[in-house]
């Protein structure tokens, strides 16, 4: 039995103590999806070896392709190409063949059909070498701005996207501006519409932070973050690989989306936005979660901890505590910076990362690392 295996069934045994789904997946460094994944599999199955792998093996193999499969695999795939925001790769043309009652052949053998047929283009991005990252945050939701862009006629504007990193359920929203009070509607309307996080990533955009002149007063996104309980995190400068999942969405967002058609008017980018949001989480597949849409996945979600209450963005929000996370990488100097603190690091975290975290209502920095606090310091911050 291999590691995986144990956990499924230790999440079914913390289930039945009472643990809920956030403190199992907790427990077990796992996302809130997976645990209940194998908590519905546990209860519509009476098979006792539920926990383990299905196997994907063909029942038959075929030595060759007929040519009459081969020639749909190809005109599927020049259909989707012509068609606004639909992914084309090999998945997406098993899933069609699928929804025409044709029996596919493996992702692999439609994956040498396109080769042969000079249908696949490599990708240019290189993976970067990564040091040990602190990754270790769960039920997060990462955020990005895009930008600017311009519509037909000069007039500029900006997305601000945001997506789940458990089930890439994602939403685009054009603004006119990169200003907090631009985004801070969006952002609501997202956590209305689909849920809050628990942290909420991004990088290091003056907009997202709050303000230079007074880098330790709270901004008008931070408040609304920490206000409804979310802790937001903040990726180290000039890294933004480290945001991986938005970073990819966004380029989705431009490829199938922005550079695919002209807009006329704000109205009809805004309507259009919202129409791509939908085809997104409905028909979108990742492999990274089994091939399946994010709305698959959402479906799955038994407890989904949605805004509902009402926020005026008019007047100040009102912070008591809260927790706001750095991610900063040491350099030889020895020195953590954060807002405007420069503060000496032990020797032992030179060359690698570390987590800066405010807690707010103690007015204290606290430096760690693999879960082991090196320092604190006094850190005040204001929060009226």
């Amino acid at each position: 039995m291999d590691q995986e295996e144990i956990l499924r069934q230790k999440a079914i045994q913390l289930h039945f103590q009472g643990f809920t789904a956030t403190e199992i997946a907790e427990q077990l460094q796992k996302t809130r999806q997976w645990v209940y994944k194998w908590l519905k599999r546990y209860a519509q199955t009476d098979n006792k070896n539920w926990f383990v792998n299905e196997s994907f093996v063909p029942k038959t193999i075929n030595s060759k392709i007929d040519e009459g499969l081969q020639n749909l695999i190809i005109e599927i795939r020049n259909r989707l190409s012509g068609l606004p925001y639909a992914q084309k790769g090999a998945i997406s043309i098993l899933y069609e063949l699928e929804r025409l009652g044709v029996r596919p052949p493996s992702l692999a053998t439609i994956n040498r059909i396109l080769s042969r047929n000079n249908l696949i283009r490599k990708s240019k991005v290189e993976r970067k070498k990564q040091t040990e990252y602190p990754d270790h945050f769960f039920n997060v939701q990462q955020m990005d701005l895009i930008g600017p862009k311009y519509l037909k006629g000069g007039f500029r504007f900006y997305f601000f996207n945001i997506i789940d990193t458990a089930n890439h359920n994602a939403g685009v929203y054009p603004i006119l501006n990169k200003s907090a009070e631009s985004i801070a509607p969006c952002l609501i309307d997202f956590w209305r519409n689909y849920q809050m996080p628990d942290f909420l990533q991004m990088d290091n955009e003056l907009s997202f932070r709050g303000s230079n002149r007074y880098p330790r007063g709270l901004g008008l996104l931070m408040r609304v973050a920490l206000s409804n309980g979310v802790s937001p995190v903040f990726i180290p400068p000039a890294e933004p690989w480290r945001n991986g999942i938005i970073e990819k969405f966004n380029n989705n967002v431009l490829k199938y989306f922005y550079d695919t058609q002209t807009f006329k008017s704000i109205d009809e980018l805004n309507q259009r936005s919202k129409e791509f949001s939908v085809f997104h989480n409905e028909n979108h597949r990742y492999s990274s979660q089994g091939n399946r849409t994010p709305n698959q996945l959402v479906r799955l979600m038994a407890d989904k901890n949605t805004l509902d209450k009402d926020i005026d963005l008019s007047n100040k929000i009102f912070i008591e505590s809260g927790r706001i996370f750095f991610i900063r990488f040491i350099r030889s100097d020895l020195k953590l910076r954060i807002l405007d603190g420069i503060f000496d690091m032990n020797p032992a975290l030179k060359y690698s990362y570390v987590i800066a975290e405010i807690i707010l209502d103690k007015y204290l920095l606290a430096v760690t690392q693999n879960n082991f606090t090196y320092q604190v310091y006094p850190f005040p911050m204001s929060l009226p």
